[in-house]
């Protein structure tokens, strides 16, 4: 059985070259585009702890944990799995509970989310 990094690193490796993702890490600051650049830490059950980079417009995933990671999330990994098939999203798996953010904010997820859903729909 596959676990949640392992679709995680799949929906990751999509990612690459994908100008609507490359176009969904990049913030407009005061007319000018920036790099989203932001650190999740993923502390599931049943899994050893991995985290993802999002930085210059890519994003990179690694095991183990991340000290000073902007989010952390924890609980079921099972959840993340289907996220990563398109079976629901960060904000349904939050609000039931299946995964919570132990810290950072909730929009920063919901943008993970969005990058994760054009790969999706890029299928």
């Amino acid at each position: 059985m596959r676990g949640a990094k392992d679709y995680m690193e799949k929906i990751l490796k999509a990612m690459e070259r994908n100008k609507k993702v490359e176009d969904m890490f990049t913030t407009n600051v005061g007319g000018k585009d920036v790099a989203w650049n932001m650190t999740f830490q993923f502390i599931l059950d049943k899994e050893d702890p991995f985290y993802v980079i999002v930085k210059d417009k890519k994003a990179t995933l690694s095991d183990g944990t991340l000290q000073g990671a902007e989010v952390v999330m924890s609980g079921d990994n099972n959840a993340i799995v289907k996220i990563c098939e398109g079976k629901g999203d960060f904000t349904h798996t939050i609000s039931r509970e299946e995964i919570t953010i132990e810290q950072g904010k909730v929009m920063d997820v919901i943008r993970l989310t969005k990058a994760i859903t054009i790969v999706l729909k890029a299928k």
